[in-house]
C-alpha cells in the first residue's frame, strides 16, 4: 500500500502545483549555486522540465533538463519494480553495484560540466521569467 499511496500523493501534488504555478513565468530562485556564480548545477530546470512535461511539451522539457527527463523513465521503471516486489511480499533493498553509481556519478559531472561550456547553451536551462 505505501508504494501507492506516495504515487498517488505524488501525482495529486503534481497536479495542483500545475494548476497554480507556472516555473516559466514566475521566477523559481531554489538554486543557490545558480544564484552565486550563474552556473547551472545538474537539477537546474528539473522544475521547469516535469512543469514542461505534464503540460505536454517534451522538446521544452529536454531543453530545461534533458538529464532529468532522460532519467525519468529509469526511476519509473525502478519505482514500477518497487511496487511488485512489495505487492509479491518481498522487501528488496536496492542495492546498485559500485561501478554502476560511479558511472552515474561521472554522467552527472559531465552534464553538469556541459551545460556551463560556451557553445553548449543548449543543455542550459531557459529562463523566460522577464528579467530573470
Amino acid at each position: 500500500m505505501l508504494p501507492l499511496a506516495l504515487a498517488a500523493a505524488a501525482a495529486a501534488a503534481a497536479i495542483g502545483v500545475q494548476a497554480v504555478f507556472d516555473p516559466f513565468t514566475q521566477d523559481v530562485p531554489l538554486c543557490p549555486l545558480h544564484a552565486l556564480t550563474g552556473l547551472d548545477c545538474p537539477g537546474c530546470g528539473a522544475t521547469r522540465a516535469v512543469h514542461a512535461l505534464l503540460a505536454g511539451d517534451p522538446l521544452l522539457a529536454l531543453h530545461s533538463n534533458a538529464l532529468i527527463v532522460l532519467a525519468m523513465p529509469v526511476v519509473l521503471a525502478l519505482y514500477v519494480r518497487w511496487i511488485v516486489d512489495r505487492v509479491r511480499g518481498r522487501g528488496r533493498i536496492i542495492d546498485p553495484p559500485k561501478g554502476m553509481l560511479l558511472g552515474l556519478g561521472a554522467l552527472v559531472a559531465v552534464f553538469t560540466i556541459a551545460r556551463n561550456l560556451p557553445g553548449l547553451e543548449f543543455l542550459s536551462a531557459p529562463s523566460l521569467v522577464p528579467g530573470a
